[in-house]
C-alpha cells in the first residue's frame, strides 16, 4: 500500500509540474480554433498539444521505482516461503515447479496491475484536472498498450528477483546480485547510450536546433554508421530501454513519433516489442527452472 501511494503520488507531481505553461498553450490553441471556425476557415492547423507527454514522468519512476518494487517482491516470494518453511509442504503437494511458477507469476501480475492501473488512472485525472485537456479514445489505447508494456517489464524483473534468490544459499545475496543487475540494466547501460547520442548534445535535440526533419537526421547519421551502430548496441542490451523507447513512441513523448498511426508506432517500435515479449518469457522459463530444482530447505533469509 506504501509502494502504491508513493506511485501515485509521485506520477500525479510529474504531471503538475510537466503542466508548467501547456494550459495557457492549449487555451491559446482553442481560442485560434475558434477564430477559424467562426471565420469559414475549411483547414485549421492540428493541436501541437500532446498530452500524453505529460506522462514521461510518471513511465519514468514505473522505470526505475517500479523495477525496484519488482525484484523486493521476487526476492519476498521466496526468502518467505524460506523464512516459513513452506517448500516442502509444496513439495509434498500434487503440484509441479511449473504450475508454482505460473501461479507466482501470476499473482505477481496481479499486483502490478494494481500499480500500473493506479498509476494510469491518476495520470489521466492529472492530465485532465491540471492540464485541462482530456485524452481521446486512441490516445487512451496507445497509453494502454504502454502500461501492458510495463507489466511484462515488471514481470520480468520479478523473475529475476526470485531466480536469483533461490539460486543464493543467502536470500539477501541473491538481492544484492538481482540490485547489480538492476542497476546496470535500468541506470547504467542506457546513461551510457544517451550521452553517446548525437540529438542529445543540445538541450532541446540537435537536429531540432538544425531544423532537420527525420529524413535531414538520417542523412547526417549516414556518415557516422560506426559511431551509432556501437551506441546503438550499448543501448539495445539494456532491456529497460526497449521499455523506455515502446512506451514514450505510445504517449507521444519523441516529436518524431507524433505525426505516426498506432499502425506506424508499432512498425517502428517492433524490435522493442520482440526484446520486451522474449525477455520476459525468457525469465520465465528461468524461473520455472528455478521451481523444479528448488530443495526444500534454502539459507538465511
Amino acid at each position: 500500500m506504501v509502494l502504491l501511494v508513493i506511485l501515485v503520488v509521485v506520477t500525479a507531481a510529474s504531471v503538475y509540474i510537466a503542466t508548467a505553461g501547456y494550459a495557457s498553450k492549449l487555451a491559446d490553441y482553442d481560442a485560434y480554433r475558434a477564430a477559424a471556425q467562426a471565420s469559414g476557415l475549411d483547414r485549421i492547423a492540428p493541436s501541437p498539444m500532446a498530452p500524453l507527454s505529460l506522462l514521461r514522468g510518471g513511465l519514468e519512476y514505473l522505470e526505475i521505482i517500479g523495477a525496484v518494487i519488482a525484484i523486493a517482491l521476487g526476492y519476498l516470494s521466496i526468502a518467505r516461503e524460506r523464512a516459513n518453511r513452506t517448500i516442502a509442504l509444496l513439495q509434498s503437494r500434487p503440484v509441479t515447479g511449473g504450475e508454482r511458477a505460473l501461479g507466482s507469476f501470476l499473482g505477481a501480475l496481479a499486483v502490478f496491475a494494481t500499480l500500473v492501473t493506479a498509476t494510469a488512472l491518476v495520470g489521466i485525472l492529472s492530465i485532465g484536472l491540471i492540464a485541462q485537456d482530456w485524452i481521446s479514445p486512441s490516445e487512451g489505447f496507445q497509453l494502454l498498450l504502454a502500461y501492458l508494456a510495463a507489466l511484462l517489464y515488471l514481470g520480468a524483473f520479478y523473475c529475476l528477483g526470485a531466480i536469483t534468490t533461490a539460486r543464493a544459499r543467502a536470500s539477501a545475496n541473491g538481492l544484492v546480485v538481482s540490485l547489480a543487475i538492476w542497476l546496470l540494466v535500468v541506470l547504467v547501460l542506457p546513461q551510457i547510450g544517451d550521452t553517446l547520442d548525437a540529438d542529445n548534445q543540445l538541450p532541446g535535440g540537435l537536429f531540432q536546433a538544425l531544423t532537420l526533419d527525420r529524413d535531414g537526421e538520417t542523412s547526417v547519421m549516414a556518415h557516422f554508421t560506426g559511431y551509432e551502430k556501437t551506441r546503438t548496441l550499448i543501448e539495445d542490451t539494456s532491456f529497460a530501454k526497449h521499455f523506455e523507447r515502446f512506451a514514450f513512441a505510445m504517449t507521444d513523448v519523441k516529436d518524431r513519433y507524433r505525426p505516426f498511426t498506432l499502425g506506424q508506432l508499432l512498425r517502428e517500435t517492433r524490435t522493442d516489442i520482440i526484446w520486451l515479449l522474449s525477455a520476459t518469457v525468457a525469465l520465465f522459463l528461468g524461473l520455472r527452472r528455478t521451481y523444479k530444482h528448488t530443495p526444500s530447505t534454502g539459507g538465511n533469509s
